[in-house]
């Protein structure tokens, strides 16, 4: 019988250059591929000793099947399955009605604290927020699509926990407009948008809240149930992805870098840098040039 890894007419896969960005490794969850394949006939994927990052795959319309401790599971629309890594699995698209899925290879400490007891069959409700998980999906997607760059690497690890998130934790993800009558989304939208355009500055939260005018336990709750962390701990990830950018420029002192992002001290700007990403601002810029030159490995993921 013929079976086909990828090459779906209509498809979309990414395997994002993580080579060229050393810092995202230390991310706590973090995406290696991603994909759609839409009426994916003839797909199959078989995996005796597993690939070494969690899977997603989410089937939104057709029929397929997933084989897990040697037990073969029908999946239909809606389903969805999580495999952990390096446990060996199979799965594919039915023959008569093959499916449509989105899915993800991802990766990180967190996956496993989260994702570890999750792993399995499961059913999204039909009358769930499928409309916005899907275009989730296709969000991160596209900006993976359209760049390969630090700014992105840093975007899409702090909005995969949201999609993760959709999945696992339905009851809540279904239902969340009963928690607030006020648009979530436009508060993140709006407090992220004013740290990008103050990154330069030093920023206080009572900055952030007033901006907002929202009290400061209020914009945390929100932030964090959003994004995944706090608008502070936001503030200083965008504040290290905008000195990746710049170390990148040979132009550019580091002295200069730190005033740039409002460190008076550039010693401080030093130890920020270095604890948020492992090596110096000085090893970063020179590995930044040792890296610029190098083709990308072969790597191949596959859905």
């Amino acid at each position: 019988m013929l079976r086909i890894k990828k090459g779906f007419q209509g498809q979309r896969l990414v395997v994002y250059p993580f080579y060229a960005i050393t810092d995202r490794l230390k991310s706590s969850l973090w995406i290696h591929s991603m994909g759609f394949f839409p009426k994916a006939a003839y797909h199959h994927i078989e995996r005796p000793d597993g690939c070494g990052e969690y899977i997603l795959v989410w089937c939104i319309d057709g029929d397929g099947w997933v084989t897990i401790d040697g037990i073969k599971h029908k999946i239909h629309k809606s389903d969805f399955f999580l495999l952990p890594p390096d446990k060996g699995h199979a799965y594919g698209a039915s023959e008569c009605q093959p499916w449509s899925i989105y899915w993800t290879h991802f990766s990180g400490e967190a996956a496993h604290q989260i994702c570890s007891s999750a792993c399995g069959v499961h059913k999204f409700p039909m009358d769930g927020n499928i409309r916005e998980t899907s275009i989730l999906f296709d969000e991160i997607l596209t900006i993976l699509e359209g760049h390969a760059d630090t700014d992105t690497a840093f975007y899409v690890d702090l909005s995969f926990p949201r999609l993760l998130a959709a999945f696992l934790y339905q009851s809540i993800w279904n239902h969340k407009a009963n928690y607030s009558g006020t648009n979530n989304l436009s508060i993140v939208g709006k407090a992220s948008h004013y740290m990008e355009e103050h990154v330069g500055e030093k920023l206080t939260m009572a900055d952030i809240c007033s901006y907002l005018g929202y009290s400061e336990s209020y914009v945390t709750r929100i932030f964090s149930a959003e994004v995944g962390c706090g608008p502070m701990t936001y503030l200083q990830r965008l504040k290290v992805t905008r000195a990746c950018r710049l170390l990148e420029n040979p132009n550019l002192k580091i002295n200069q870098i730190a005033l740039m992002l409002g460190f008076n001290d550039p010693y401080y700007f030093s130890k920020f840098f270095t604890k948020a990403t492992g090596m110096s601002p000085r090893d970063f810029r020179k590995n930044h040039k040792q890296t610029a030159n190098v083709s990308s490995p072969n790597l191949n993921y596959q859905a």
